[in-house]
């Protein structure tokens, strides 16, 4: 797995670290303006995904109650997890087929190693040589070095929104698994993005105030109408969770780390509900398997203390991604030319 580049690529100026408060980037010359790769950090600057959060973002606490907050939260790495695997040009070509259908939808090259996760949703997110597409499939299974059989493939631009009005990925918000997802480094070195966070179906209320089971920037729900979901409350698939601007971070206890730059990317950027898991579990925050070792230093307690204290942003909608105002952390930087 490839590791995150962190420093821009011909100057050395950090693409993170530049703390809360900051509502843009300083000017700097061209020649060492920072950049990214899409790979790594994919989506456009003005995704929800890559979107802080504003001075104008209204915070109400969750009402909900299917929502149980004592119940803790994990981070999704070795079970339920959604492997990324980027190409290089040397790798074999694999074709990329629907189950039960003879032609491929897709052709690229796939590294050798690449496998979906083990559970039942067996995601699997290849990346292009270009990398400027992934391919998402959902209940993959490699049957042979050359194939892959799936019953549910999507293909989003890197460089995109990484969401739409419609279906588009193998979440049941229907946006890219990428969205979200946390990567390799980002819990020592920042999260700079918006969190995927799946809760407990019951914790849902189906009925959102444009009549669907939803809310934006999701574009659809489980079963397509999010019939398992509750009826009551104020979190929807979709919602924006947050820890309100006004918590000091530094007084909850948290060890510096992991759980430190957990806990700052929920206050500057916040975590969208993008999918659910078992009755009665914890919540899930969703990540890559090469996380696994950064993720284990976080205590079970620390996850807990944060999802206790996170509220629902009322007002992000379309137009006025994470409340709007002067935002907390610059933006995403521009993309690297390859």
């Amino acid at each position: 797995m490839n590791r995150r580049r962190w420093l821009a690529s011909a100057s050395g100026v950090a693409l993170l670290g530049a703390g809360a408060g900051c509502s843009h980037s300083p000017d700097l010359p061209d020649d060492i303006r920072p950049t990214r790769d899409p790979a790594l950090w994919p989506f456009a600057s003005d995704s929800p995904w890559n979107t802080p959060l504003g001075d104008g973002a209204r915070y109400a606490a969750i009402r909900s109650p299917g929502f149980d907050p004592t119940a803790g939260a994990r981070i999704n790495t070795r079970q339920w997890s959604h492997p990324v695997f980027i190409a290089e040009a040397d790798d074999p070509t694999v074709a990329l087929h629907l189950l039960g259908q003879s032609r491929p939808v897709r052709v690229q090259r796939v590294p050798p190693r690449a496998r979906p996760d083990p559970m039942a949703d067996g995601s699997l997110l290849l990346i292009d040589v270009p990398r400027r597409s992934v391919v998402e499939l959902w209940r993959a299974e490699r049957v042979g070095p050359d194939r892959i059989v799936a019953e549910a493939i999507a293909v989003n631009a890197l460089t995109g929104p990484g969401m739409g009005s419609t279906w588009q990925g193998i979440r049941a918000s229907g946006g890219s698994a990428l969205g979200g997802l946390i990567r390799q480094g980002e819990l020592e070195h920042g999260l700079a993005h918006v969190l995927a966070l799946a809760v407990p179906p019951q914790a849902l209320n189906r009925l959102g105030p444009q009549g669907r089971a939803w809310v934006w920037p999701a574009a659809s729900a489980d079963d397509g109408d999010g019939r398992r979901y509750g009826t009551v409350g104020n979190l929807h698939l979709g919602s924006l969770l947050a820890l309100p601007p006004d918590l000091a971070v530094d007084t909850l206890g948290l060890e510096a780390g992991p759980e430190t730059v957990l806990a700052r990317a929920l206050q500057d950027f916040g975590a969208c509900v993008t999918d659910t898991v078992r009755v009665g579990g914890p919540v899930a925050f969703q990540a890559e398997p090469a996380v696994h070792d950064s993720a284990a230093r976080i205590r079970p307690e620390a996850l807990r203390t944060l999802v206790e204290r996170l509220q629902v942003v009322v007002n992000h909608a379309p137009g006025r991604a994470g409340g709007g105002g002067r935002r907390r952390a610059p933006p995403a930087p521009a993309f690297r030319e390859r």
